[in-house]
């Protein structure tokens, strides 16, 4: 999974010389930038501690194309903390974390790589902005003899050179199986989907087109079709005209499917203008199944609107990467070059006091 989203970070900041391997508190999460449209993320503060001198440090740096919502914290945090859990095992005494954001722009986050690279990392994470062109920017890290790990969106199909290692979500699966349990939950309390409205994310990205076809087999299953798919290109303000204008064109609607609840508020802004925005169980409602499980999408299941969401797992995200990473780092590994973690299937019906997803544990 993963996937443009609404605002870009305006700034990059290194974190430097994270001492041991202990454990400490995850810091607060910023609201998402895609729930609060006028708020700006700030990038990863650089820790207090420093590494003990004398002591084997692991040296990992990391290029986000931005990090500029919940998921991103969730993401960073996790995978820092099981390097940290587990670098002594492993030989080294204490991590450096070093974490650059390319604000969506491929250039920028061609030549972060490459300061990575100057810098002598022991290995390299990169959420790729432009799947494409990060294939030089592996190239390079190959050419380095550093191993490069990809996390979430993966190159283009046929590009080349791989990366070491892929970590994801398997994004079909995560809407295949959701839109399974949503339409056996709409056909349970009497609902027939009617007109169903697809809001995929970004053509060019293979994990909103995974998606898209996980939704369309679910579909399939049950002998329906889609009415219209709504691009947004992971952006909340092209989601909000593309499905203004199918709802129109679709007034009997009571069946959305979405790519990723990040974009949920462009759908209940629409929802609410038609009087169509009540919980399950009012007349009216309509049936919502989305992806993900950002922080607006548990509340909104939380409080009856949304219905049902494939959600990531980021534990399980980062356990693939913790199990893996130190055989990449000293050339042992000879696991799967791609690791997909299964996603979470969760139903309004089931979320309450399920406090460990990751969108209720970052919802601050």
């Amino acid at each position: 999974m993963k996937r443009k989203l609404a605002i870009v970070l305006s700034l990059a900041f290194v974190i430097s010389a994270i001492a041991g391997c202990g454990s400490k508190e995850a810091p607060a999460a910023e609201a998402p930038a895609a729930e609060a449209p006028e708020a700006e993320a700030d990038a990863p503060e650089p820790a207090e501690d420093s590494a003990p001198a004398g002591g084997k440090v692991l040296k990992v740096g990391v290029s986000w194309a931005h990090y500029n919502d919940a998921l991103f914290y969730a993401w960073g945090d996790g995978m820092e903390q099981v390097l940290k859990d587990n670098c002594k095992d492993h030989g080294f005494d204490s991590v450096e974390w070093i974490s650059l954001v390319a604000e969506d722009d491929a250039s920028k986050q061609a030549s972060d790589i490459s300061d990575l690279v100057t810098q002598g990392c022991d290995v390299i994470i990169s959420y790729p902005f432009d799947n494409q062109a990060i294939t030089s920017s592996v190239q390079e890290c190959k050419d380095a003899g550093i191993p490069i790990v990809l996390w979430d969106r993966n190159i283009a199909e046929g590009a080349s050179p791989a990366p070491d290692l892929f970590v994801g979500l398997d994004t079909y699966n995560q809407a295949y199986e959701a839109g399974k349990v949503f339409f056996q939950e709409m056909i349970d309390a009497g609902e027939t989907p009617t007109d169903i409205i697809s809001i995929i994310g970004a053509t060019n990205d293979n994990n909103a087109l995974n998606r898209q076809k996980g939704f369309e087999d679910a579909a399939r299953e049950f002998n329906l079709t889609i009415a219209q798919t709504v691009p947004s290109d992971w952006d909340s303000e092209k989601a909000l005209t593309g499905f203004t204008a199918a709802f129109q064109a679709h007034p009997n609607c009571n069946t959305v499917l979405i790519a990723s609840d990040f974009i949920v508020t462009a759908v209940q802004t629409v929802l609410e203008s038609n009087d169509a925005w009540h919980v399950n169980g009012e007349d009216g409602h309509i049936w919502i199944c989305s992806q993900d499980g950002f922080p607006t999408g548990c509340e909104f299941m939380q409080d009856g609107y949304m219905d049902c969401s494939g959600m990531y797992s980021v534990e399980g995200m980062c356990s693939d990467f913790s199990d893996a990473i130190f055989q990449i780092i000293d050339g042992s590994y000879a696991g799967e070059a791609e690791l997909y973690s299964d996603p979470l299937i969760v139903s309004a019906k089931d979320i309450a006091g399920m406090s460990d997803l990751w969108g209720i544990k970052y919802a601050e």
